[in-house]
């Protein structure tokens, strides 16, 4: 049963009075987490540098023209969208994920797209730094970020000096 419990709950104390208000719709909770912009960090991940879509193709082996594909279909959604007045009409990420659905290759591009090799070991950035975005230029220390990576096997393919290559250089945002 949903329901809103309202509180009021006056406090004489040199007459001041407080409101409390507690929500009952609220399911869901929030782990603590003890240090500042903490959600941030925890959202960062592992990207190629590159916006070569061959390149893109071959790190996650789908076929050359896949990344183009996904590009014209969310342009048309995009495109459509516009033209829409009101909702759901114009929510053109809702009619183009469902588009994609059940094709493969196109939700493995888009995911890879969106969220790259996903999440790795933080460990391996330097803890002073704030900055939650770079460039991993060290290939030794790039090797071992992509190997904590929680989706390094879309390129479990070809090996780390392919990856290298293809992704210029390895990116975390």
């Amino acid at each position: 049963m949903v329901s809103n419990v309202f509180i009021i709950h006056l406090l004489s104390t040199r007459l001041n009075y407080f409101v409390v208000y507690i929500n009952y719709h609220v399911t869901d909770t929030i782990t603590y987490v003890p240090y500042l912009n903490s959600y941030l960090i925890m959202g960062i991940r592992l990207f190629p540098h590159t916006d070569n879509n061959a390149c893109l193709a071959e790190l996650i082996n789908v076929p050359h023209d896949t990344f183009d594909r996904l590009r014209y279909i969310e342009e048309q959604y995009q495109g459509e969208a516009k033209e829409a007045t009101k909702w759901p009409e114009n929510d053109w990420y809702e009619m183009f994920r469902n588009h994609i659905k059940g094709h493969e290759e196109l939700e493995k591009a888009h995911e890879f797209r969106v969220s790259g090799w996903g999440y790795f070991d933080l460990k391996y950035l330097d803890s002073d730094d704030d900055c939650c975005a770079g460039e991993i230029t060290d290939p030794v220390l790039a090797q071992k970020i992509f190997d904590s990576a929680h989706n390094k096997e879309l390129s479990n393919h070809i090996d780390f000096e392919r990856v290298s290559q293809l992704s210029h250089v390895l990116c975390y945002s």
